[in-house]
């Protein structure tokens, strides 16, 4: 092709037709120029298809992640209910000074079980500030840092602290009043002396602080964790409506 060009200047130059080559001259560095920009907005397309693939993957990396998040909440929220249950009739038991019998030995440990829900950060804690800066979307920018400042801040320091709250109560109270701590086998906690269980204010002291520690350590934590995860996929789920047009 530049040889073609070339063929044609020569040609002209040597009829001696100097306007019509300067001309041709002018034309031809008009088409140099629109190829080059052309070829630059192609360039650029092709960057911001990049750009915009990887926003997406981003994006749906995040939802995953959020939804299995969503499904340990849902979890760990009915198994403290069942903790709630267990302490409830642990109480009412006590309380109307009923006698011993071995269906308690299941609520002794249920009452004193804990789990350990985590909100997953490895998505976010792999990103860099520019990885994150390929969400075009400011605010759900802002929504998707929020969401994981909790989760490290708010969220873990306050299930870290229930689960301070059982350890030490295993090393420091539990440890001189029942047989073990947790016999998953057989799904019991038996105390050494029921009776004087009852009137044992260090343990009646922990019993019926346990619901009001769970509330606010865990079940506020994960129902809070769980409403922001679930506004998150919503704005994730319509910002890549709007990215996959």
């Amino acid at each position: 092709m530049i040889k073609f060009f070339r063929k044609i200047r020569q040609n002209l130059l040597s009829e001696g037709k100097n306007r019509k080559y300067f001309k041709y001259a002018i034309g031809e560095i008009i088409l140099v120029v629109i190829g080059i920009l052309i070829a630059l907005q192609i360039n650029n397309w092709n960057e911001k298809r990049k750009l915009k693939d990887a926003e997406i993957k981003l994006l749906q990396n995040f939802e995953t992640s959020i939804e299995s998040d969503i499904e340990s909440f849902e979890y760990y929220i009915e198994e403290y209910r069942t903790i709630h249950n267990s302490i409830k009739l642990l109480k009412a038991h006590m309380d109307t000074n009923l006698s011993y019998n071995d269906s308690l030995n299941f609520h002794f440990l249920n009452s004193t079980a804990y789990w350990s829900p985590r909100i997953d950060q490895g998505v976010f804690s792999t990103l860099s500030s520019n990885d994150l800066n390929l969400i075009s979307n400011d605010s759900l920018k802002k929504e998707i840092v929020s969401f994981y400042t909790f989760a490290k801040t708010n969220f873990d320091m306050k299930i870290s602290k229930y689960s301070n709250i059982i350890d030490n109560a295993s090393y420091n109270l539990f440890n001189t009043r029942f047989d073990g701590l947790w016999n998953v086998a057989n799904r019991a906690m038996i105390p050494n002396d029921y009776d004087s269980l009852k009137i044992d204010k260090e343990y009646i002291y922990f019993i019926n602080s346990l619901n009001q520690q769970i509330f606010w350590l865990v079940e506020d934590p994960l129902n809070q964790a769980e409403k922001k995860a679930k506004t998150l996929i919503e704005l994730i789920d319509k910002e890549l409506k709007v990215l996959k047009k």
